[in-house]
């Protein structure tokens, strides 16, 4: 069986956050077709026991500590160290926290003792520890573009040196982004749109392949008939910038219009890790916060419309889908369901300025009948294009692809060594 090791930045366990629920489900179903080792930073000492729920999947699972949750004297060495050089060099604060020397040492320390034949990195930023990786076959995953989710941000950013500090990241971000691409055999993304946009930015035919997202709908089911009136729920990671940004929007120019029109509205925010401008929107009346349940199903389920009010942002919302798959009502924006391939008006309805987006919850609240066919129509969606059986063989067919260019690449350099 082939081997094929997995690094990310961080441990995709828990699953409360999109991007660990994409690499949970792969690691799950890759371990069917192949050996699998990982390969993933601890945020805490106390994140190790997480370790364990991996290993059904993973035969190794190698852990370190990011530096900058060490000591305190770390904590303030590792932060001034990096804020300064994500100034001088305008790269986001977290591709510094996120690939540390300690990584790029594990990767070349694992695949020097471990004979693996091929490697998936998770974002682009991971390319210096990837160049470390004694194998002959290498893969990166996009979540999204990330340049294009800071030139989404510029747009809906105020005040002259916010937006030059965001337009400097851009060029900084798009130049070692863009590089990176030919640093791998495969660049995999999780929407065909992106995949294009790949391919056309690093010029090199063939090196992009779609990624398509993998729901458990065995796990995520239409909830009780009966709804919570008037009830209206936000999804996500809290602590995202575009998901501030998203509920505050919603909050200060969608929401009252919407109160406007059904009074008694209310909205439930649940999520990981609210920060204070988050939690300050709870009211205990109008507008309720859930942080870190257990379980976000019992949550979502029991409301009548989800909303996804992104201004900015990149890659596949995966909470939309798993929302999708619980048979909710979905009322978003083009820029949240970006890479959801679902139809607009059949599937989910969209609202790109305030007044559509309002008009649009309203119609849902004023309209159970509306909201049960939108969900209907939502989870055979989902099921169509994102279930396990319709999603397996593609993921299989791409690393496969990926293991037979390993073994091409091992005979060019075994046959430029021996001169044969």
């Amino acid at each position: 069986m082939a081997r094929l090791l997995m690094v990310k930045p961080t441990i995709p366990y828990p699953p409360d956050q999109g991007t660990k629920v994409v690499t949970l489900n792969l690691l799950k179903t890759l371990s069917r077709h192949f050996e699998l080792g990982l390969i993933c930073g601890l945020p805490t000492k106390e994140d190790a026991v997480h370790a364990d729920a991996l290993r059904p999947y993973c035969k190794d699972v190698f852990t370190y500590l990011l530096p900058n949750k060490k000591t305190i004297a770390h904590r303030v060495l590792y932060r001034a160290l990096y804020t300064l050089k994500s100034r001088v060099r305008s790269f986001p604060l977290e591709t510094y926290y996120c690939c540390p020397p300690e990584l790029s040492r594990l990767v070349a320390q694992v695949t020097s003792l471990s004979a693996y034949d091929m490697a998936h990195f998770e974002y682009w930023f991971t390319a210096p520890a990837a160049r470390y990786a004694r194998v002959y076959g290498k893969a990166l995953l996009e979540h999204d573009i990330d340049f294009l989710r800071f030139q989404r941000k510029l747009a809906v950013t105020d005040g002259y040196w916010r937006r030059r500090s965001v337009e400097r990241t851009i060029s900084a971000v798009k130049t070692r982004e863009v590089r990176a691409y030919s640093e791998f055999d495969r660049v995999l993304t999780l929407s065909a749109a992106d995949c294009t946009i790949v391919e056309r930015l690093s010029g090199i035919r063939g090196v992009a392949q779609h990624l398509p997202v993998m729901v458990d709908c065995d796990k995520f089911v239409p909830g009780p008939e009966t709804k919570v009136p008037s009830s209206i729920v936000f999804l996500g990671a809290l602590d995202a910038d575009f998901n501030v940004d998203a509920l505050d929007y919603f909050c200060r120019s969608i929401f009252p219009i919407v109160r406007s029109e059904v009074p008694q509205a209310r909205l439930f925010i649940v999520g990981r890790r609210p920060p204070q401008q988050v939690q300050k929107l709870a009211d205990g009346s109008r507008v309720f916060v859930s942080a870190d349940v257990p379980d976000v199903t019992e949550h979502v389920g029991r409301c009548m419309v989800q909303v996804v009010p992104l201004r900015f942002g990149g890659g596949v919302r995966i909470r939309i889908l798993e929302g999708m798959a619980m048979g909710m009502a979905i009322v978003t924006t083009t820029i949240g369901m970006d890479g959801v391939g679902a139809r607009p008006g059949r599937d989910l309805l969209v609202g790109d300025n305030a007044e559509d987006f309002a008009a649009r919850v309203v119609e849902v609240l004023r309209s159970p009948l509306l909201a049960r066919r939108l969900g209907e129509r939502a989870r055979e969606f989902v099921v169509s294009e994102h279930s396990e059986p319709a999603v397996e063989r593609r993921i299989v067919e791409i690393y496969s692809a990926l293991r037979e260019q390993a073994e091409k690449n091992k005979r060019h350099i075994t046959s430029r060594t021996t001169g044969r």
